[in-house]
């Protein structure tokens, strides 16, 4: 592989490790920002849903304009954006500041800079080469996550939530505009893609009205309700008696096995295809629900969630292309991603209630188990119905 067909892979990481940011650093602010301001959980994880449904209004906006124009306008933009929420974050205290900051930054936050990362890799590669790559660039999640769950609880403890939140946005910032650099002047979109031959495939408009898209989006929103408990594994692993080094060590380990999770998953997916790739992650993602929900075998559990949560990212956007083709792959695709936004605007915060109500996270660790059992199915039906 040249250097330049190279770059578009590494811009493309670095900005997984920048939305890490949003979606691993941001779980530690909970517990110290509800106890100083007097917060309950569910009600403050609200300003983080809203983040994610701002994004689900932009993503489908976005993913037309990028398919056009390119990423990297997109890429810089939210780069000085998401910065300047953090800041306002920083000052908040009251949960209408965090709701109208947490809104604004989610239109070009973490959903943004994540569909660009996939519209890099899959209009810059063969559909052959796309699932390894793609695994290989989601690394840089698990990656920014050892980094993030590292440092920002100590960070946090020592100098203070504010100071965390400064941290958060001057780091987006930085990683933002280096991938942006790495990237350079080439234009990626549908008319510049390597893979341009490979247009055949379904129309947005006849896809979106049919039973394969529905089924496809219900197993994204289903695993989406499911990943959602990454923004309360703090406390929930605190709730089971671990301490806040050792719940520290638990993410960092878990995130770095997500780094190694979707090389892995990007891999049996080239060789076993995705449809029985799909099956195996899927099974795996139940069982860890379960032993989390029975209390045994903690460590176990976290390594089969981390495969659930690396499927969303790295499998998810291959069954799209499998089922539909390369065509309208990105309108597609950055409407599905809408869907999953809108349930994360729902499910994160009814994690946090779920905690609020029964003082235990068991209800909603019971219920995922039997809605990823049901997304087997659904996902089976849409591959045997595909067009």
């Amino acid at each position: 592989m040249s250097k330049r067909n190279l770059r578009p892979a590494v811009a493309a990481f670095f900005l997984m490790i920048t939305m890490s940011l949003q979606s691993t650093a941001l779980a530690f602010f909970v517990e110290p920002v509800c106890s100083d301001l007097g917060f309950g959980r569910g009600s403050f994880t609200l300003y983080y849903s809203l983040m994610v449904a701002a994004g689900a209004i932009s993503t489908s906006i976005l993913g037309s304009y990028m398919n056009k124009h390119g990423v990297r306008g997109v890429i810089l933009v939210s780069a000085f954006w998401v910065a300047a929420g953090a800041l306002g974050l920083s000052f908040s205290t009251s949960l209408w500041m965090f709701y109208l900051t947490g809104a604004a930054m989610g239109f070009f936050g973490s959903t943004c800079v994540y569909l660009a990362a996939n519209v890099i890799v899959q209009h810059s590669y063969r559909s052959s080469d796309a699932a390894a790559i793609l695994g290989l660039v989601m690394t840089g999640s698990g990656i920014g996550g050892v980094i993030w769950s590292m440092a920002f609880p100590k960070l946090i403890e020592n100098l203070g939530w504010r100071f965390g939140y400064r941290l958060l946005g001057l780091c987006w910032l930085v990683l933002a505009i280096l991938a942006a650099l790495i990237l350079g002047r080439q234009k990626i979109s549908a008319a510049s893609s390597d893979a341009k031959a490979e247009v055949e495939g379904t129309s947005k408009k006849e896809a979106f009205r049919s039973l394969p898209f529905i089924l496809v989006a219900l197993t994204m929103c289903i695993m989406i309700t499911a990943s959602c408990v990454s923004q309360h594994l703090p406390s929930l692993l605190g709730g089971m008696g671990h301490g806040t080094e050792q719940i520290s060590l638990m993410i960092s380990v878990m995130t770095a096995l997500g780094a190694a999770a979707t090389v892995i998953e990007g891999l049996v997916c080239s060789k076993l295809g995705i449809r029985k790739t799909m099956l195996v992650i899927l099974v795996l993602y139940a069982a860890g629900y379960c032993m989390l929900a029975l209390g045994v075998w903690v460590y176990p559990a976290l390594i089969c969630l981390t495969m659930g949560f690396g499927a969303v990212s790295t499998l998810m956007p291959i069954v799209i292309r499998e089922i539909f083709g390369g065509r309208d792959y990105t309108a597609i695709w950055s409407v599905v991603l809408s869907c999953s936004s809108v349930t994360s605007f729902v499910a994160t915060p009814a994690w946090g209630m779920v905690y609020d109500m029964f003082g235990t996270y068991v209800p909603a660790l019971v219920i995922t188990p039997v809605l990823l059992v049901a997304s087997m199915f659904a996902l089976a039906v849409a591959f045997r119905k595909k067009a």
